[in-house]
């Protein structure tokens, strides 16, 4: 016996041990429950019954990197400071970091909140046997041996083996997925090695009782649970990888950081080269030489880039929680605009959890009937014509039966959800079995009130659904007719057909031959293998009260006919998953269920087609790498094997997103690159392990952020490019003009933040609120793509080219004396002219406003090419112009041309009168300067619109 025990503890085969050497094992007993002695023991080493938390720290997920970063960027910004003397950039600069930090962690800790207001934490109780008695203790403070008592409605508090049961069945789907409930029974199974769905013996912590009650012998509590185990590894898997945009990001910060750090040396070096090669140089010149040699190595950074990210994030995250999906991490939703394969659990996530007839046979004729899950808004019809069968005296016995042999309610509750126009929304439930809820629906639809129909009848006696007879029957007495008694069955076809020997059709009575047999249990054969349940419904009444036994009740019955159910699929999702498979995305359904029953649900959203395998979890691992690319349907899976073939599409550098509500989706969720978990089925464990809940487990919302996750990839990916080049453009200008001592680029350090304060500021943002790509859906998956890609590199580099160009020709050609100095720029009345000015200066202020002037020109301008890099600029203004865009490139050139026009006004006034030293000093430039300016852009402009159109005809995208 002690060698059985020591076998028990190791491999917790406890389903295959029989109950006597379990109670024996546990030190218990059947009757009495544990004594005080042995629990005292169990509390000393065993301690209580708690899960483990999951890994989340704020402050090392979100916190410490942010702030590490602000530490090192308050050292650097003190010893610039100290250097110039003059604070004011630095400042900006560190205002900005400030800003873009506080905004992540501001949206992380809402979202936390928001993931709590849809917890609904309780502290659950559990009825054991102790000392003989029946008491009530928390779950916390169970232990291995404690007897349980179980009763319909009850949560599960820890793993047990069934010692005894009546009509038991338990919903397990927040375990295995399963959709329909699991009978149990105590019986010792043979088997050593078995799932967790056939351990038709045990019950799991985290489950619900659905029908009956038993008394349970707890095997595991806590962490040695099953559910417990999930949670420890959920610890164990630690952090995950970042995510796509967060290692882009990165990877693009140590390129930037790499090219300021090489800029930064060369210019420092030539600079000092120069003091020394001079014999009488002065401290202050060395200091001028680095202040310069650091303000022209930094200009290749774009510090307002990670705000202008976290804002197109935001952008998104809002329209988001406006459909009722809560981003619980900042960059999750531009993941989920990546991904290239979607694992999406069946029950619950693409179906309801709730079961639904969807056709009925009766009077030797098939119908269909309509609508979706508990919802009493459907019709039954034949050959898409609507029927009413409410005249017809079988179908009125029919619906009798299935009212009234049935113990299940249907109930209306509130449920909180976050959501633009509402804050809750009504949801039916089930109170038993979702079957018979199922049949009282049915009911409905066929335009019947349930109340009216019980209000007739008397029960006498009901004979519960047992797991031999495989049926249940009710007896009734019909008030109007004193004296009748009506015997209402239902259950397995097979049995229900063999106790029948009548047929009713139309109001006859038939015989109920072998051949009708045969023919109708093909017809169920046929649903069977389509993944129905079937269930069959039969009658019979006598006139004698005293009933005898239930086998002579539950004999010769007259057969009306059978439904055929299925936990329907939700409305919009075949068409949401059209959405993502035009979108080239590939739509997985993983499920706990039969495989007939989850290929018909796939193959109805579209899901699976011919040609596709449905495979079983325990093939998974046996699948060869071209047969598992060809698995539309997983089926009979357990949680270990959601992990695998999560990692399996990832081992092929695809972006994964996993949906789930159960606690068996937890591993998963943590596991995949987007976690998306229900807000109202959805567990605690998966809410709490996702990166995004779904407030009212809506599956189209999952279509929605694909979309939105693209264009905010979109989004991004032209910010960065707007940016980059820009950046490449002026850091290269910047940096040659550093090597030529006769001319200064910029008269005063006004003339640079003119430019990045303005013309890279305000395009850039109004990059932010355009508008997505009407084609997004159509475009290829990135995956783990670049943010910049090989051919967005050549064009970008392209494009520098072509605008550094103009803008060094606006230069050159000035400063050479082509575009020389005429009556407009030197009108002291309309133009400012700095004092005492030599014509060489007067030359170099002019070669600095019309660079500055096209300058102004391109970045308003190009901003239209890179906004749709894969469509012409006429073609992009025709079908997508964006009005925000417009409205704000027209107020930055505006703003220029104003300074232009006005820079007499704007430096004598603000500069001489106010003495407020804002030292921009343009010059008034003249019809044909402008011109000039706006030829030198064109090349930046229609050069890569040209280059463009190459690229489409030879089929290459961006």
């Amino acid at each position: 016996m002690k060698s059985m025990a020591v076998h028990i503890t190791t491999d917790n085969t406890y389903y295959s041990q029989p109950i006597d050497v379990l109670i024996e094992f546990f030190k218990t007993d059947q009757d009495h429950g544990l004594n005080s002695y042995e629990l005292n023991e169990r509390y000393r080493n065993s301690g209580y019954n708690e899960l483990p938390k999951i890994k989340k720290s704020i402050w090392k997920i979100y916190l410490a990197p942010i702030f590490n970063f602000l530490i090192v960027i308050l050292i650097i910004t003190s010893i610039v400071i100290s250097i110039l003397g003059s604070p004011e950039e630095t400042v900006i600069i560190f205002v900005v970091i400030i800003i873009n930090s506080a905004t992540v962690v501001i949206q992380q800790y809402r979202a936390q909140k928001a993931l709590e207001s849809l917890r609904q934490i309780a502290a659950l109780k559990a009825k054991v046997l102790r000392d003989g008695e029946q008491k009530e203790i928390s779950n916390r403070e169970l232990v291995p041996g404690d007897i349980v008592i179980l009763e319909q409605g009850d949560k599960i508090p820890a793993d047990g083996r069934i010692i005894n049961s009546v009509n038991l069945t338990v919903d397990e789907a927040p375990l295995t997925g399963e959709s329909e409930p699991v009978e149990k029974i105590n019986k010792t199974l043979e088997k050593n090695d078995i799932h967790l769905q056939e351990q038709t013996n045990m019950v799991f912590m985290g489950t619900y009782i659905h029908t009956g009650r038993a008394k349970s012998l707890i095997t595991g509590t806590g962490v040695n649970t099953e559910i417990g185990k999930i949670s420890v590894t959920l610890n164990e898997m630690g952090s995950i990888e970042d995510i796509p945009l967060t290692k882009k990001l990165n990877r693009l910060g140590f390129i930037l950081g790499t090219i300021v750090i090489i800029n930064l040396i060369i210019l420092i070096a030539y600079k000092l080269n120069i003091l020394i090669l001079e014999e009488n140089f002065i401290k202050s010149e060395i200091i001028d030489a680095l202040v310069s040699s650091i303000l022209r190595a930094t200009t290749v950074i774009p510090f307002n880039l990670p705000l202008l990210s976290t804002l197109v994030l935001l952008t998104g995250i809002l329209e988001m929680a406006q459909s009722g999906v809560i981003i619980k991490n900042l960059s999750a939703i531009e993941s989920l605009g990546r991904v290239s394969v979607i694992c999406s659990d069946k029950t619950g996530t693409i179906t309801k959890n709730e079961m639904a007839v969807e056709n009925i046979w009766i009077n030797n004729e098939e119908y269909n009937v309509s609508g979706s899950g508990y919802d009493a808004d459907g019709v039954i019809s034949k050959d898409d014509h609507v029927v009413i069968l409410n005249d017809n005296p079988t179908f009125q016995k029919f619906i009798d039966s299935i009212v009234l042999n049935n113990n299940a309610k249907l109930i209306y509750e509130d449920v909180k959800i976050k959501a633009r126009d509402r804050k809750e929304i009504a949801v039916r439930r089930s109170l038993g079995s979702p079957t018979e809820a199922a049949l009282l629906v049915l009911a409905e639809k066929a335009g019947y009130i349930i109340y009216d129909i019980k209000k007739r009848y008397d029960l006498i006696t009901e004979f519960s659904f047992s797991s031999e007879l495989k049926r249940m029957s009710s007896v009734y007495l019909f008030k109007e007719k004193e004296e009748v008694i009506f015997v209402y069955t239902k259950g397995a076809p097979e049995r229900i057909i063999d106790i029948s020997s009548q047929m009713e059709i139309n109001g006859d009575i038939k015989p109920f031959n072998k051949d009708l047999k045969d023919e109708i249990t093909e017809k169920i054969k046929n649903r069977a293998v389509q993944g129905y349940r079937t269930l069959a419904i039969a009658y019979k009444h006598f006139n004698n009260v005293n009933t005898p036994n239930r086998e002579e009740i539950e004999s010769n019955l007259i057969f009306l006919g059978f439904v055929s159910i299925m936990d329907p699929p939700r409305i919009g999702v075949e068409k949401s998953v059209e959405e993502c498979k035009a979108g080239n995305i590939k739509v997985i359904m993983i499920t706990g269920d039969h495989p007939a029953t989850a290929k018909t649900i796939a193959t109805q959203m579209g899901i699976y087609k011919e040609g596709d395998i449905v495979a079983e979890g325990n093939q998974i691992k046996d699948l060869k790498p071209n047969d598992f690319n060809k698995v539309s349907v997983f089926a009979r899976v357990e949680p270990s094997d959601k992990e695998i073939i999560v990692e399996n599409y990832q081992s092929e550098n695809h972006v994964v997103a996993m949906t789930g509500d159960g606690i068996n989706d937890a591993l998963a969720l943590k596991l995949a690159n987007a976690g998306i978990a229900m807000g109202i089925t959805g567990t605690d464990v998966a809410k709490e392990t996702a990166d995004m809940v779904i407030s009212d487990d809506d599956f189209t919302s999952i279509e929605k952020g694909v979309r939105i996750g693209r264009g905010i990839f979109s989004k991004i990916r032209t910010i960065i490019y707007f940016f980059i080049c820009l950046n490449i453009v002026e850091a290269i200008i910047f940096f040659g003009y550093e090597f030529l001592p006769t001319f200064e680029l910029f008269s005063s350090e006004w003339q640079h933040i003119y430019i990045f304060g303005i013309v890279h500021s305000l395009p850039s943002l109004a990059l932010v609120l355009d508008t997505r790509p009407k084609d997004i859906m159509h475009e290829y998956p990135r995956d783990e793509e670049e943010l910049l890609n090989k051919n967005i590199w050549i064009l970008l580099l392209i494009q520098a080219f072509l605008m550094g160009l103009g803008l060094v020709l606006a230069l050159q050609l000035t400063i050479g004396g082509l575009i020389p100095l005429n009556e407009w720029n030197l009108n002291p009345h309309i133009s400012y002219i700095i004092p005492d000015s030599t014509t060489e200066e007067l030359i170099a202020q002019k070669a600095r406003t019309m660079f500055i002037t096209t300058l102004y020109i391109i970045e308003t301008n190009f901003i239209w090419s890179i906004r749709r890099p894969n469509k012409s600029i006429i073609k992009s203004l025709k079908e997508e112009l964006s009005f925000t865009i417009l409205v704000v490139t027209l107020f930055t050139l505006g703003l220029h041309i104003m300074h232009i026009c006005f820079s007499f006004v704007v430096n004598y006034y603000i500069n001489d009168v106010s003495g407020l030293n804002f030292q921009i000093n343009f010059m008034f430039l003249s019809g044909t300067d402008w011109l000039i300016c706006i030829l030198l852009a064109i090349p930046g402009i229609i050069g890569i619109e040209f280059v463009k159109y190459l690229a489409r005809i030879r089929n290459i995208r961006f």
